[in-house]
């Protein structure tokens, strides 16, 4: 495949995402072009690339980019955030609320929905029934095929083998009869709120959230990207707001007013009051 192809796919998901796929990491894209040619009925990479330079329908847009994101994601991953978030995060903030108000969580690159299940499955196992009565999340993604899956709440058996433990899997799902798909229960998804949202285009609001999951996003930005997008993390935050990465994920390279603090051998960041 020439170059040329490689380099338009890759900046017109670069331009609307910030993801960023290198010339090294050109072979990635090898699946996602193919999937793409069979979705327009095209034979050859030269031919989906002559359809996209002439005109880009919103179909076009939204199915490409839908796969040049990275939705891996899996159920209870790197548990040790989940574990500080119910035994150390929300009861420090129940702890200062002078009103009963909801606690309010964003998962701002939800995927397929994994991640804010498990929040709440977290909630209530390693914290108790009355901390998960307390909260309230919103989960966006910029794939619109992800968040369908996530609000819809169905995994088949393999997703649901990976990360979740047995127990979990009984209290918290609903077998669909005569199909192999497992339904998270209705009063685990009558706490999210779901919604698209670009973390590089979309108005973030102010003052919102007392805890933002970033978790295995930014590891696909570049630096500029990455600091604009924390700074606007920064701002959506309550004072005295967390915000969460994933496992090797830092502020390396970024200066805000954040200080880390530790909760059950996880690191996250607290912004400062």
């Amino acid at each position: 495949m020439k170059d040329e192809i490689y380099k338009f796919f890759a900046d017109y998901v670069f331009k609307h995402s910030g993801i960023s796929y290198k010339p090294g990491d050109y072979y990635r894209l090898d699946s996602r072009i193919m999937t793409l040619m069979r979705a327009f009925s095209v034979d050859t990479p030269e031919a989906l690339y002559q359809l996209y330079v002439q005109n880009i329908s919103k179909e076009m847009h939204t199915l490409l980019i839908d796969l040049f994101t990275n939705n891996e994601t899996y159920f209870m991953r790197d548990v040790k955030p989940f574990k500080a978030l119910a035994k150390g995060i929300l009861p420090a903030l129940v702890e200062k609320m002078t009103l009963p108000t909801p606690i309010q969580i964003w998962s701002c690159a939800c995927s397929t929905g994994q991640e804010i299940y498990s929040i709440m499955m977290a909630t209530e196992t390693f914290g108790s029934s009355e901390l998960l009565s307390k909260i309230r999340i919103e989960a966006t993604d910029l794939s619109t095929e992800a968040l369908a899956k996530a609000q819809k709440a169905e995994y088949n058996g393999l997703e649901v083998q990976r990360g979740l433990p047995a127990n979990l899997l009984i209290k918290y799902f609903e077998k669909k009869e005569d199909q192999e798909l497992w339904s998270v229960k209705p009063e685990l998804k009558s706490r999210v709120t779901f919604a698209q949202f670009n973390l590089l285009k979309d108005k973030y609001p102010i003052n919102k959230y007392h805890i933002v999951f970033c978790r295995n996003v930014l590891i696909y930005q570049e630096i500029e990207n990455k600091r604009y997008i924390l700074e606007k993390i920064h701002d959506a935050l309550k004072p005295g707001g967390y915000l969460i990465f994933g496992a090797g994920e830092s502020l390396i390279g970024v200066t805000l007013p954040f200080t880390q603090v530790e909760f059950e051998g996880a690191y996250v960041y607290q912004k400062k009051s």
